[in-house]
């Protein structure tokens, strides 16, 4: 963990471009104790106008007002953090496919769940920075407006050469 996966994601999810395409769109976080009806909720709220009585649904019932609810759209929906290849198998089923462009965007930091999940393509995989990298991805974040410390600057052209 810890590579940028998520904030990777986020940042296409929130990109104007994307925004623009996907008519509906969608981010949950599944993390190791997933709940299928927990990520249903939480679909449904980001696609459509829920009301209290949803909560009283059973699964099955949220599962298909999933589905029709992004029947028909263009969809982008983020499955982030991902632990379990079970999580996947309870949700596919859920999102219709249109052949219009929807996509589902998975993040995990367990290869086998990104292979099981979309068996047609190979997953992207992302790497570390290097200790160079780090520094300029830092530096240039913090140190947009005012030049950096030179103690700071010294101490990070060491350990970045």
């Amino acid at each position: 963990g810890g590579v940028g996966k998520t904030t990777f994601c986020k940042k296409l999810y929130d990109h104007p471009l994307v925004m623009h395409h996907f008519y509906v769109r969608a981010w949950v976080t599944i993390s190791q104790q997933y709940e299928v009806r927990e990520m249903l909720l939480s679909i449904l709220c980001c696609v459509t106008y829920i009301s209290k009585e949803i909560y009283e649904k059973r699964d099955e019932e949220l599962r298909e007002q999933v589905y029709r609810s992004l029947k028909g759209k263009r969809y982008l929906i983020v499955l982030d953090d991902m632990w379990d290849t079970e999580a996947w198998d309870d949700l596919k089923r859920t999102f219709p496919d249109d052949k219009n462009g929807s996509r589902v965007m998975l993040t995990s930091r367990l290869r086998d769940i990104a292979v099981h999940a979309c068996q047609d393509t190979s997953p992207h995989s992302m790497r570390c920075l290097s200790i160079h990298e780090s520094w300029e991805l830092l530096s240039s974040k913090i140190f947009v407006d005012e030049p950096c410390p030179m103690e700071l600057l010294t101490i990070g052209k060491r350990d970045s050469m």
